[in-house]
């Protein structure tokens, strides 16, 4: 196709782009090069990706994360749409994105989610792909304080003690490569997956404390003394807990009319 006399080319990504994606990724989301290689080593064990190829340049992308579940619906979500600042304005973050979620629907998806990077997106990707805020969460701030124990939990481990403690609930289940994925983005920023005391919580540092991005205990009463107990475990002086919401609290998740339920809990999400 041409646009403003460029010739631009959608196609899937190739083991040979890696090298061009990851400097795309890194200049666009300011990531550290680890965590990019760590999804594009996983990525064909969790979906696929297309390109936008601009007079031969790699000039954008997307992601489309599959295998993953919310009972016996299978999810696509879509990641990381970013376009190199010198060729915005060609409409390549619409191309990328569309062509990313029909991969998605190829590869048997029933719906298609994402988490939009600020609130004035969440409009753009329902005029793109139909999605519509469909989760909330709630943030809070807690002093750190120890009491409980912590250790260290694989992926593998993780998904088993989440799967068991979600067990009669509706819920996002992952593959086992988005899991180890989840796990290398919680390492990359000096955190990672936790047993702490009878819960499970996937964490990381960001801003001068610990983030809990999911905290899951047998007694809900317990999470904050859990998520306190961890952030002083990792030497920091509070913590950011998430928690589920609803209408009117932060949007967190987008995903097409009528795909997830208020009640689903999802938690662990590609930001």
């Amino acid at each position: 196709m041409q646009e403003c006399g460029k010739t631009i080319e959608l196609r899937e990504i190739r083991p040979e782009d890696s090298g061009a994606l990851i400097a795309l990724w890194r200049r666009v989301f300011e990531d550290p090069e680890t965590l990019a290689a760590d999804f594009l080593r996983l990525l064909p064990e969790m979906g696929g990706g297309v390109a936008a190829i601009v007079d031969g340049a790699l000039a954008g992308a997307a992601y489309i994360v599959t295998g993953l579940s919310v009972g016996d619906r299978r999810a696509a979500y879509l990641y990381a749409v970013a376009v190199q600042p010198e060729y915005r304005g060609l409409g390549l973050g619409k191309a990328v994105t569309q062509a990313a979620v029909q991969l998605g629907r190829e590869r048997g998806a029933d719906f298609v989610c994402t988490l939009p990077a600020s609130a004035s997106l969440y409009g753009w990707y329902e005029r793109l792909i139909g999605t519509r805020c469909a989760l909330y969460r709630r943030e809070e701030s807690l002093p750190a304080c120890g009491g409980y124990p912590v250790t260290v939990l694989s992926a593998a481990d993780y998904s088993a003690r989440r799967e068991a403690l979600l067990a009669g609930k509706v819920h996002l289940t992952l593959s086992d490569a988005a899991a180890e994925y989840e796990r290398c983005n919680c390492r990359c920023f000096g955190g990672d997956f936790y047993a702490v005391g009878d819960g499970i919580a996937a964490a990381y540092r960001e801003d001068g404390q610990l983030t809990v991005r999911e905290l899951l205990c047998p007694d809900p009463a317990q999470r904050r003394a859990y998520a306190a107990s961890l952030a002083a475990y990792l030497g920091c002086d509070r913590v950011r807990l998430h928690s589920p919401g609803t209408q009117g609290d932060i949007p967190y998740l987008a995903a097409e009319p009528g795909a997830i339920v208020g009640n689903c809990i999802w938690n662990l999400a590609f930001d």
